[in-house]
């Protein structure tokens, strides 16, 4: 009866001492991965709200971060996270900003070149190093994915004060003739571009030394010929009387 019964207590032994040897390795199995996140930085020259879009890619079958897109204002940082890596290796990715539309907007072209590489850590589990390099500059190793917008509209100019009209100029007064004595016209005459002098006693009427004796003449002839009619005024007088 005692042997029957130990037989059976044996058996169930086993299962057990199996279940303790297999519970190490299936937890070694689910500590065994790593999770990583890819900083990415927008910097921005000018002033702007755009939010600009940077993107990731990568081969078929190779680990994806939890969003594929992101949408970074500029002067900020966003991250692509959600990696999930079960074993070592370098995982290679290729992250570009796609150009928006804005007007007077230099979007950063830059293709970047991502690797991942994923290696055993020293207290066990996995442990993950960025790399990255512009594809304008292969040989140039970075940690960080940074893209450079620059923001410049034209600065608007002030309007040019308006020109003054100038004032009209005066013409000149015309210059007297000048005086030459060997003109046929003037020959010996030396009033000629000068202004007449006027004769004393002559009123508003201007006199010249040619027109002198014949405003005598004239005076004569008119005192002569009063005389002439007083003195037939006499005689005829005279002769009414003696009758």
């Amino acid at each position: 009866m005692k042997r029957a019964i130990q037989k059976p207590c044996g058996l169930l032994v086993l299962p057990v001492l199996l279940a303790a040897l297999l519970a190490p390795a299936t937890a070694r199995a689910a500590d065994y991965s790593c999770t990583a996140e890819l900083p990415v930085e927008v910097a921005l020259n000018g002033e702007t709200d755009e939010a600009f879009t940077v993107t990731i890619t990568a081969e078929e079958g190779t680990p994806m971060p939890e969003e594929t897109e992101l949408a970074i204002a500029g002067d900020e940082t966003g991250s692509f996270t959600g990696f999930t890596f079960t074993e070592p290796g370098d995982y290679t990715y290729t992250v570009l900003q796609q150009a928006g539309e804005t007007e007077y907007m230099t979007y950063d072209d830059a293709v970047y070149t991502v690797v991942i590489q994923v290696t055993n850590a020293e207290e066990g589990g996995l442990t993950y190093q960025i790399f990255a390099n512009r594809d304008d500059n292969p040989t140039e190793k970075t940690g960080a994915v940074r893209f450079l917008n620059t923001y410049a509209p034209p600065t608007p100019t002030a309007s040019p004060a308006p020109t003054a009209t100038p004032a009209p100029t005066a013409e000149p007064a015309p210059e007297p003739t000048p005086y030459d004595p060997g003109h046929p016209d003037i020959a010996g005459d030396e009033s000629w571009g000068k202004a007449p002098t006027p004769t004393p006693g002559s009123g508003l009427i201007p006199q010249t030394s040619d027109a002198m004796p014949v405003m005598v003449l004239v005076i004569v002839a008119i005192v002569a010929a009063a005389a002439v009619v007083v003195l037939a005024v006499l005689r005829k007088r005279n002769g009414q009387n003696h009758e």
